[in-house]
């Protein structure tokens, strides 16, 4: 006599969950209920201990196992930082991973899905069922992911990362020439880049870039001063930010030679100085343009006036990063350097937060 086939029904009252978080945690997918990774384990635990097997359409029962098919297609995504912007990337690549699953012609039976992991899941990437792993804050490079057996893409340029690890990456010194030249345009020759020393390269590729206009243009590339945030670690961020601020435009701050243009390193940044050139009484853009990277969706155009960024392009970077992800698990990636380092351009988006400078 054939035995009974397990059903969801079966593995929630084993876990003391409803069905429907049952259905959720199998099948892989988002459809907007929270499971906790407790709860999660739990529930694959009892599937597995009772054979639980997924009822396919023209698929036998039983014909294959759900878990190890899904693990196969599982990518972890790596932020400890979890900034503003890695919401922005996890659309992104969850949008590009299934456009792979459409191309690569993915059955019915097939599952792909992101996880966002913890510091604490890295040593165990093989045991959770991750066959990539994406790096979003390449700065903290952990150990375990250098060690990974696993594919690996760095979403993002770092220094000190291995040879041999792909980088997925922004063209800064691209988009810091972007911002030098359109600034150079409207009549600019005194410039300040705002930045973080958590991202140092990033920070000085961007320099590079903005600095190389003044000196192709034959301006002087000394008037275009690098300004670090986060000297004061006791200090919070946009406290941090404010300094740096009124330590070049404050009642304090020398006159002579004072930037007519700042750029930052995200919108987050540049809504902080907009508040404190305001408070100082300065305009933005009448006595100071104001400028960003990044083009985080609704923010940049939302502030007052609508800030002039350089948009990095998050689609063709996630795209990028799971294309490489799957061309390492084919063993398709050789020890071509072009193959380890991809930078795309970024887009100026021009606003209203930039002018030419007063007379």
């Amino acid at each position: 006599m054939e035995a009974m086939a397990v059903t969801l029904k079966d593995i929630a009252e084993r876990t003391g969950v409803s069905p429907s978080v049952v259905s959720t945690v199998l099948s892989g997918r988002d459809n907007g209920t929270f499971v906790s990774e407790q709860t999660r384990s739990k529930v694959i635990q009892v599937a597995e201990m009772l054979h639980y097997t997924p009822v396919r359409s023209g698929r036998p029962r039983g014909s294959r196992r759900l878990r190890r098919q899904r693990e196969e297609h599982f990518i972890g995504v790596w932020d400890p930082v979890y900034s503003p912007n890695t919401a922005h990337y996890i659309q992104n690549l969850q949008a590009a991973l299934h456009r792979h699953a459409e191309q690569s012609g993915a059955g019915a039976e097939d599952d792909y899905g992101l996880r966002l992991l913890t510091t604490d899941d890295l040593p165990r990437l093989d045991a959770i069922g991750i066959m990539g792993l994406v790096l979003v804050t390449p700065e903290l490079l952990p150990r375990e992911a250098a060690a990974a057996t696993i594919p690996c893409v760095m979403l993002g340029e770092a220094d000190g990362a291995p040879r041999d690890l792909v980088q997925v990456h922004a063209d800064n010194a691209q988009e810091g020439c972007l911002l030098g030249e359109y600034l150079w345009g409207l009549g600019h020759r005194r410039a300040a880049l705002l930045a973080s020393s958590a991202r140092p390269r990033v920070a000085f590729r961007r320099f590079q870039g903005l600095q190389s206009v003044w000196t192709e243009r034959g301006g002087d590339p000394a008037l275009v001063l690098p300004v670090r945030y986060d000297k004061d670690p006791a200090l919070s961020e946009r406290e941090q930010v404010r300094q740096a601020v009124l330590s070049l435009y404050g009642p304090n701050a020398p006159q002579q030679n004072r930037p007519t243009a700042l750029l930052c390193a995200d919108e987050h940044v540049a809504a902080v100085a907009a508040q404190t050139l305001a408070e100082i009484g300065l305009r933005v853009p009448a006595d100071v343009s104001l400028a960003a990277f990044g083009d985080t969706p609704r923010l940049g155009e939302a502030m007052t006036p609508p800030l002039t960024t350089v948009r990095e392009p998050v689609a063709q970077l996630a795209a990028a990063a799971i294309t490489q992800l799957y061309r390492l698990h084919e063993a398709k990636v050789t020890d071509d350097p072009e193959q380890h380092d991809l930078a795309f351009p970024g887009e100026l988006v021009m606003r209203a937060s930039c002018a030419p400078p007063a007379a």
